[in-house]
C-alpha cells in the first residue's frame, strides 16, 4: 500500500467526501437562488449583469438569449442581450466531450460541473479564441438547468469560474 494504513487511506478518503459534498452543496445553493432569480425578471437581469464570473444563458435551439458583463468583458463582446441568433452554441466546435454532452444534457434537467477545460469560450459563434484576454483562466464550468412552472427545462445556464 505504499506504506499508508488502512486508517491514513479511510481518513483521505473521508476528507474528499467531505469536499465533495461541500461542492454539491455550494453549486444546489448557486441554482436554487438563480431559479429564484429566473422567476423575477427585472431583479434577475441585474444582479446577473453584476455576478463577478461570465455567464450565458441559452435556449434548447442553444441560442444564447443573454449574456452578463464579465462575459462580454472577457470574450471582448459588446452585446449584454444578443439578439435571437446573434450569438449561438456550435456543437461542432466542442472539442471536449463532456463540455458537449453537458450542454446537450442540462435540457434533460441534469447538474454538470466540469474541470480541467481548455478554450471553453470556443463553442460559441462570433467568439474567437483571440478575442479572449487569458484564454484558459476560465477552465471550470457548471451547467444547470432551469425550468419554467411547468417544470420543463427552458434556458442552460452556464457559469465560468477561474
Amino acid at each position: 500500500m505504499g506504506g499508508k494504513t488502512k486508517e491514513q487511506l479511510l481518513e483521505e478518503l473521508s476528507k474528499v467526501q467531505k469536499m465533495l459534498g461541500e461542492r454539491t452543496e455550494t453549486q444546489g445553493h448557486m441554482i436554487r437562488k438563480f431559479q429564484t432569480l429566473m422567476a423575477n425578471d427585472g431583479l434577475f437581469s441585474q444582479i446577473i449583469d453584476f455576478f463577478p464570473y461570465p455567464i450565458a444563458i441559452f435556449t434548447p435551439q442553444y441560442t444564447v438569449v443573454m449574456v452578463n458583463k464579465a462575459f462580454a468583458e472577457d470574450t471582448k463582446t459588446r452585446v449584454m442581450y444578443p439578439e435571437k441568433g446573434a450569438i449561438r452554441i456550435l456543437q461542432h466546435k466542442i472539442d471536449d466531450i463532456q463540455l458537449a454532452a453537458a450542454v446537450r444534457g442540462v435540457f434533460a434537467g441534469n447538474t454538470f460541473f466540469l474541470e480541467d477545460l481548455k478554450k471553453p469560450f470556443s463553442m460559441f459563434s462570433g467568439i474567437t479564441q483571440q478575442n479572449a484576454a487569458e484564454p484558459d483562466r476560465f477552465n471550470r464550468v457548471v451547467i444547470f438547468p432551469v425550468p419554467a412552472d411547468d417544470a420543463k427545462i427552458t434556458h442552460g445556464v452556464i457559469v465560468f469560474m477561474p
